[in-house]
């Protein structure tokens, strides 16, 4: 079973059935249990989430998360790249709130290109979870003062837990307490908090699992050559693409138009497709 988990308010819950639709179509050999870290929503959202298990054999479960978040309520939500909703800092939980030991978190801003069974089945290596490089090769870790022997900062849209792990060292109580300790250090939220935590203890995975906005437009080149080659690679060949920043799919005009924004539509048709057929097959069954 591969467990995928997101977050998501009434807002983001059509894109979120949409990227879930990729990631089903492209993988219907394999069983998927999703998680779906619950920000208010409401009880049409849930039913029109869990439609997929009705539509695709497999979707074997999907599981409604709900946890304390009031934690958070005070959050620093200010930044530079994106609109920062509160419930960013929810999959900080994520692991305190499953009861299994791998689970890939991913944001709702993305669509799947292909199998993530590759992906699904890294070699953690002993760390605490695998992540792709945040692809403005940003020096966070110099800025926030974090002793470091690789300056390498990643992109906290998609996570692969050691969940069994990072309960047993407490991640969740110490980004928690980096968060209260270091306010003005949190430019980019919970993000600077997990990679000033896990600082050489995450695994860095290839680029095409997580290609950023950044890439897509191919805004910098990464300093180190080798890593630069891998970045090459993922434009090629993308498997998840995430819409991170400004550059969402319903941008049109102006510098923010993602270059992959007709891959997010191709699978709203797809998506749009499989609620009617499924709508019709209901209908007929009531005759």
């Amino acid at each position: 079973m591969i467990n995928i988990a997101s977050t998501t308010d009434s807002d983001f819950a059509d894109n979120l059935l949409t990227f879930y639709v990729s990631i089903l179509e492209h993988n219907l050999d394999e069983p998927f249990h999703f998680y779906i870290i619950d920000d208010k929503l409401s009880k049409a959202d849930r039913k029109y989430l869990s439609q997929l298990k009705d539509i695709y054999g497999n979707c074997k479960e999907i599981t409604f998360l709900e946890g304390n978040f009031n934690y958070y309520k005070q959050a620093n939500t200010d930044s530079p790249d994106s609109a920062i909703k509160e419930n960013t800092y929810y999959r900080l939980e994520l692991p305190e709130l499953v009861d299994c030991d791998r689970i890939l978190y991913l944001d709702s801003d993305m669509i799947c290109k292909g199998s993530i069974v590759d992906l699904w089945n890294e070699d953690l290596d002993g760390n605490v979870i695998g992540a792709v490089e945040d692809q403005g090769y940003v020096d966070r870790l110099e800025e926030m003062n974090v002793p470091h022997t690789k300056n390498v900062y990643f992109n906290g849209g998609l996570l692969l837990f050691d969940t069994k792990k990072w309960r047993q060292e407490n991640i969740t109580e110490k980004v928690r307490q980096y968060i209260v300790d270091h306010p003005d250090n949190l430019i980019y939220q919970d993000q600077d908090a997990l990679n000033a935590v896990l600082v050489g203890n995450w695994k860095i995975l290839h680029p095409r699992y997580n290609v950023q906005s950044k890439l897509a437009r191919h805004d910098f080149v990464n300093p180190d050559p080798e890593a630069e080659k891998l970045a090459v690679e993922a434009r090629r060949d993308p498997l998840l693409i995430h819409f991170s920043g400004w550059s969402k799919p319903w941008v049109h005009v102006g510098k923010w138009v993602h270059p992959w924004r007709d891959e997010f539509y191709r699978y709203k048709l797809i998506s749009t497709q499989r609620l009617r057929e499924h709508a019709e097959t209901l209908q007929n069954e009531n005759k």
